[in-house]
């Protein structure tokens, strides 16, 4: 016989008092006396032999049992009027700390406005005041200017013979590697050849100090790749006065074999101008004093930007306002943050107050349990009966869809 759909739920409205008073077998549709809901789902699946066209009325129908159960149970609906109290308390207790965590918040951003506008007035009082000389700046920079000076003359001496040295000079049988480094005619020289060579030369301390002075430029920035720069700098100052002691060393190799100091024949490369000392009385004579030359014009400009005392405490002055604007743009995100909670724990409290004040109260998390193991019940027994992937997948949306329905009613 075909089971009718509007036939799972009917019940006889035409049975006599007399009749009625009988017991009555109960409706094998209906959930059974001590039957969990995952059985119910596995008992009418196999009733219904699958059928996702009378899945709908079943879940309708067990919506309707789980509700009638909760409305009926007067010590259920006492515990979730209860628990909603409760809930309703610890929002109110949740607000009052957060309430006092925005009066903090509001009294630190007032704080900080306070103290920049304390800031602000030193900062007008310290700009009208009298130039003041930062002593020890001062004494600093004088000892700089001592240092630095015949630092300078040294690596101008230094950097225009070597130079000649390397790329013009003629090396003698009296050539050495100290009036290599030293030439004091060197200028002269480069001169009396053509003004083309002496300009060629005398550029070569130029761009030396220009490497010092990029030096000391990178060590005031901010931003971390200023030590990658700095190493660039070093290593190109390096290799510059690796090659020039490299030639210098080889020119006068090349007079040692001429003279007969050195084996005729004898080759002059890398490895011998490693173990070569006039290779590397070059390399230290020139980079070890531009090191020093460089840190001492380091020094000496630094204390120069201190010089002026009032400006060194507007300085300090402008970042602690920055630091302080940073802060109240910190306190005021979490201000915001705090109001948004505030104002989510005041709507939370709105919809307690009207689920408390409902005839009943409905567990719509307990119904949402219940329903998915009756279906759980429902989707096993389809595997049972073997239906097909795409009717299963269709019972499955049919579920979802109904579930949803009626708990967002």
């Amino acid at each position: 016989m075909t089971l009718r759909i509007k036939d799972l739920f009917k019940t006889d409205s035409t049975q006599t008092p007399e009749q009625a008073a009988i017991p009555q077998p109960q409706n094998p549709n209906n959930r059974q006396e001590g039957e969990t809901y995952r059985h119910w789902g596995l008992r009418v699946c196999a009733i219904a032999n699958g059928s996702c066209y009378v899945l709908k009325p079943y879940l309708h129908n067990v919506y309707g049992y789980i509700h009638k159960e909760q409305v009926e149970n007067e010590a259920l609906q006492e515990e979730e009027r209860r628990k909603t109290q409760s809930q309703i308390e610890q929002k109110r207790n949740d607000i009052e700390v957060l309430n006092s965590q925005l009066n903090d918040c509001k009294q630190r951003q007032q704080d900080n406005k306070d103290k920049i506008s304390d800031l602000n007035a030193e900062k007008k009082e310290l700009r009208n005041k009298a130039y003041e000389v930062n002593k020890t700046a001062k004494l600093k920079l004088i000892l700089g200017l001592i240092i630095l000076v015949p630092l300078t003359f040294y690596l101008f001496l230094f950097y225009s013979s070597t130079f000649y040295s390397a790329f013009f000079k003629d090396f003698g049988a009296s050539a050495n590697v100290l009036n290599s480094m030293f030439d004091a005619e060197a200028l002269s020289k480069a001169l009396e050849t053509s003004v083309t060579e002496l300009c060629f030369v005398l550029c070569a301390p130029i761009i030396f100090m220009g490497l010092g002075f990029s030096l000391h430029f990178f060590t005031i920035q901010k931003t971390w790749t200023k030590y990658i720069k700095m190493a660039a700098i070093l290593c190109i100052t390096f290799i510059f006065d690796a090659i020039l002691a490299y030639m210098i060393g080889k020119h006068l190799h090349e007079m040692e074999v001429i003279i007969g100091t050195a084996p005729i024949g004898s080759a002059y490369g890398f490895s011998e101008a490693v173990s070569d000392i006039n290779t590397w009385a070059v390399i230290f004579c020139g980079f070890i004093v531009y090191i020093i030359w460089g840190i001492v014009f380091d020094m000496a400009m630094s204390a120069y930007d201190q010089l002026d005392l009032n400006k060194i405490n507007i300085k300090s002055i402008d970042e602690q306002v920055l630091t302080l604007e940073k802060e109240i743009t910190e306190e005021k995100q979490k201000e915001q943050e705090l109001n948004n909670q505030i104002n989510t724990h005041n709507n939370r409290i709105s919809d307690l107050t009207v689920l408390l004040g409902r005839t009943v109260i409905i567990d719509k998390s307990a119904i949402r349990t219940e329903m998915t193991n009756f279906f759980t019940g429902w989707a096993a027994q389809m595997n049972v009966l073997g239906m097909t992937q795409q009717e299963q997948h269709e019972a499955n949306t049919t579920f979802e869809n109904t579930i949803n329905a009626l708990l967002n009613d």
